[in-house]
């Protein structure tokens, strides 16, 4: 009796076994890696123990956005508007048309009689010895424009230097009047300022008229002056004003200041305005269809609308029960209080009423997290690329 073998159908066995086998370790392998998949955010479980652990020196906090976060939002960085308010302490003249260096000044001299500027008058004005004059002698004006210097002072024919630098025309004029009273018959003097230099303030910048703008005895304050420039050149939501005044300096948006605020201060010489494009913004990350910077295109923004901006969480990889909203809250004064990190259900109904009421603030971060499910999507998509190389080439190139 003789026993015979069909090796080809045992070689095919051996075949199937080692295949199985060589699969089941491939699997197991991938099944002990599968936490370390590549993600484009955190789990909510992660984000949570982050928070609990040693490793978060920064000390942030998870709040759960409820009705007490939103009835008691946190204070916004007021910071620039206490600083300009802080200039309104600083007194300004009663007047504005005190003489400063720089000035050109017109003054107006006029004379009976004999004239030191402008030589004799008519001789039918003249009154001789013996004969009364026919009409009463008449004044001469003559204008002389005159700078003022660096050093503050002016210099006139028979009047000599004399200090102009902070006095009023009416001062001054009665000052170089004085001077003339020796030389010339009733003398009487005005003084008007043609063109100050010194007594103007300067914007620059994102405005449709840069350039040197005098002040006036209206008093022009900061948003005056602005509207004197033509107002900025760019959305006021992207415009942050840069104000100097004696080498201190405030920063706030544009759209921040009013015109009742203690910040919108009256203007005093040499105070300068610039407007920067500056654009306020949120950034997302995470499980979106797309990541991106929304910016505010009004003054406010509601989180209902940031979420709307960014597309929302993707259906096939985003935990909607976990997004987060990353903020450094600061106080009244510009200092940061803490970084704080709320958690938002989007599955619960009464989510969609809290963010209608929750204000977002300039360079918040939005963050979808990843579903503990999106893994085993993952895990499932590398297996089929596994069995199937052809679903795998069609997969790698979509």
């Amino acid at each position: 009796m003789t026993t015979s073998f069909h090796l080809p159908g045992f070689g095919l066995a051996i075949f199937r076994s080692a295949r199985i086998a060589g699969l089941t370790m491939v699997t197991g392998t991938m099944l002990a890696g599968c936490a370390s998949l590549p993600q484009n955010a955190p789990t909510s479980g992660k984000i949570v123990q982050a928070s609990r652990s040693p490793a978060n020196t920064l000390g942030y906090k998870l709040v759960p956005l409820d009705a007490a976060a939103v009835a008691a939002p946190p204070q916004r960085n007021e910071l620039g508007l206490l600083k300009m308010a802080k200039f309104a302490e600083v007194p300004a003249p009663a007047r504005s048309d005190m003489i400063l260096p720089g000035d050109t000044l017109i003054v107006s001299i006029y004379e009976v009689g004999v004239s030191l500027f402008g030589g004799p008058a008519p001789t039918s004005t003249l009154a001789t010895a013996t004969t009364a004059p026919s009409s009463p002698p008449s004044a001469a004006a003559h204008n002389i424009p005159v700078t003022v210097r660096e050093d503050g002072k002016i210099s006139m024919p028979y009047v000599g230097t004399i200090k102009a630098d902070g006095y009023y025309p009416e001062e001054l004029a009665d000052t170089i009047r004085a001077r003339l009273a020796p030389f010339s018959q009733s003398p009487q003097v005005q003084v008007a300022i043609s063109q100050s230099v010194g007594n103007a303030a300067y914007v620059n910048g994102a405005v449709a008229k840069s350039g040197r703008y005098p002040l006036s005895s209206a008093h022009e304050r900061l948003l005056d002056l602005i509207a004197l420039a033509g107002g900025s050149a760019i959305d006021v939501n992207d415009a942050e004003l840069h104000f100097t005044r004696r080498g201190e300096s405030a920063t706030l948006r544009l759209a921040d200041l009013r015109a009742e605020d203690r910040a919108n201060v009256q203007l005093l010489p040499g105070d300068r305005i610039e407007i920067r494009k500056q654009r306020k913004s949120i950034t997302v990350f995470g499980a979106t269809d797309r990541v991106s910077e929304i910016g505010f295109e009004a003054a406010n923004l509601t989180l209902a609308e940031a979420l709307a901006r960014s597309t929302g969480p993707a259906d096939s990889r985003a935990n909607a029960r976990g997004v987060y909203l990353f903020r450094l809250e600061r106080d009244a004064s510009g200092n940061v209080l803490r970084p704080v990190i709320y958690r938002i259900d989007m599955m619960n109904p009464q989510t969609y009423f809290l963010t209608q009421m929750f204000q977002m603030q300039d360079k918040d971060v939005i963050l979808y997290s990843n579903s503990s499910s999106n893994l085993t999507q993952k895990f499932v998509s590398m297996l089929n690329m596994l069995f199937s190389p052809a679903l795998g080439i069609r997969y790698a190139t979509q």
